[in-house]
């Protein structure tokens, strides 16, 4: 399948965060957080475009700085804490043409700093084979039994399947995880799922406690960013 002319790479980076303030900006290990995306994008050998979506001057000045196109500022609308990353994936789609079949879509979540230029690539060629998208996942491990519910004015929780619902036997199963999404012009239907198993890719920056750990293991060169 021919490759597109155009693999843009969206970044979607609002200001407004509860846990770490102003996360997508902090900073790490000498770089802002949304940097390491940046740069993860900008080395890559596919990705023509890098584009930082966002509602905040701030960020936008920062993006610009590390090689990022900011074309335009995003609705408020689209930065709130209740607010869908998807519409606001579409927007900046919209904004910027629309999706043909000359372009690939690519999400990169910056609180998901540890991912390299190669993952990105690798990540594309399989796309390239012929499928609508390709999407990051992490495995998640629960034992249903262990699920608990509280009813309205109930002082008790009870279990979430007792009774007649039977315990379903599954006991892993996987979850989108912000690494990587890609998708393009609907060739076919098929889907492919990465299972990202890197423990230092499964950091995801929502805390204070995760960009202090993700700061030991950048000082303690534990990660190849490979930029």
């Amino acid at each position: 399948m021919p490759q597109p002319k155009d693999i843009i790479a969206i970044i979607p980076a609002r200001a407004g965060s509860k846990g770490l303030p102003r996360k997508n900006i902090a900073d790490l290990a000498g770089k802002p957080l949304i940097a390491y995306s940046i740069l993860a994008a900008r080395f890559s050998s596919l990705i023509n475009r890098v584009i930082v979506s966002t509602e905040d001057e701030e960020i936008a000045e920062v993006a610009r700085v590390w090689g990022a196109e900011v074309p335009f500022l995003r609705p408020r609308e689209y930065a709130q804490d209740d607010s869908n990353m998807g519409e606001a994936i579409r927007y900046t789609i919209q904004q910027l043409g629309g999706l043909g079949t000359d372009k690939v879509i690519v999400t990169l979540v910056p609180t998901s700093p540890f991912r390299t230029p190669a993952f990105l690539d690798d990540m594309l060629r399989i796309l390239f084979k012929g499928y609508y998208s390709v999407s990051a996942v992490k495995e998640t491990t629960m034992d249903p039994s262990m699920l608990f519910i509280r009813e309205e004015k109930a002082e008790l929780m009870q279990n979430l399947f007792a009774g007649a619902v039977p315990i379903p036997d599954w006991k892993t199963y996987f979850r989108p995880y912000g690494a990587f999404h890609a998708y393009q012009t609907k060739f076919s239907e098929k889907n492919y799922y990465h299972v990202i198993t890197d423990k230092c890719m499964l950091i995801d920056i929502d805390l204070p406690q995760d960009l202090c750990f993700a700061e030991v293991i950048i000082n303690n060169e534990l990660f190849d960013f490979g930029f």
